[in-house]
């Protein structure tokens, strides 16, 4: 059973889904469609679907696969960012749409748009997210996190151990900690979002006169 002030963290985080809808709705009023477009409706939609599951598993005890998913928004963000690192977005989205691998492709300075790297050009105008990008990877891969969130050291003659689909060890401070990084992900896919909203918006502007 989670608590009030848990409880209010995480309706502030549903309020988020909203936004979301609201950039999609945003967008679908423009113009033509492009490859971009196309790319940040999956992305939108994916964070949506995202936020509920994490939400959904917070409600039910359950952080180990809740956390999973913080990775998973972080994905989403790291990735649309690509577009703003090469010379030609919508051929970046043309290529991601015909299941070309992201890390493939090049920046406008020639190196791969590895995960790592994403991180680091999003760090310049998000400081810490490379701290957040390094420590999601160990929610993924099997890691100290996991033991710790499987084991409890009652003294220092006692180690306690559990096998079951609750959290039993995870603190309200851990779970506050992981809403509020899906809440800063999502900002930054909404900062995206609007940045290429407005871009398109005056592109068809400028276009119609």
């Amino acid at each position: 059973m989670i608590d009030a002030y848990l409880e209010n963290k995480l309706l502030k985080l549903e309020k988020q889904e909203e936004l979301v809808i609201n950039k999609g709705k945003r967008l679908y009023k423009t113009s033509t469609i492009y490859p971009l477009d196309k790319l940040l409706i999956a992305v939108l939609d994916r964070s949506l679907n995202l936020i509920s599951g994490f939400i959904l598993l917070i409600k039910n005890e359950n952080f180990t696969a809740a956390s999973h998913l913080i990775r998973c928004h972080l994905d989403n963000c790291l990735r649309l960012s690509g577009a703003w690192l090469v010379d030609n977005p919508q051929h970046f989205a043309e290529q991601v749409i015909k299941g070309i691998k992201i890390s493939k492709i090049k920046d406008r300075y020639g190196k791969k748009l590895y995960d790592n790297y994403l991180a680091q050009q999003m760090n310049k105008n998000y400081p810490g997210i490379s701290d957040v990008y390094d420590e999601c990877c160990g929610f993924i891969h099997l890691s100290n996190k996991h033991i710790l969130m499987s084991s409890k050291l009652i003294d220092s003659n006692k180690l306690e151990f559990k096998i079951n689909k609750r959290d039993s060890y995870i603190s309200d401070e851990t779970k506050i900690k992981a809403i509020e990084l899906m809440e800063d992900i999502t900002k930054m896919v909404l900062d995206f979002s609007e940045d290429y909203i407005e871009t398109k918006i005056k592109v068809d502007k400028n276009s119609t006169k």
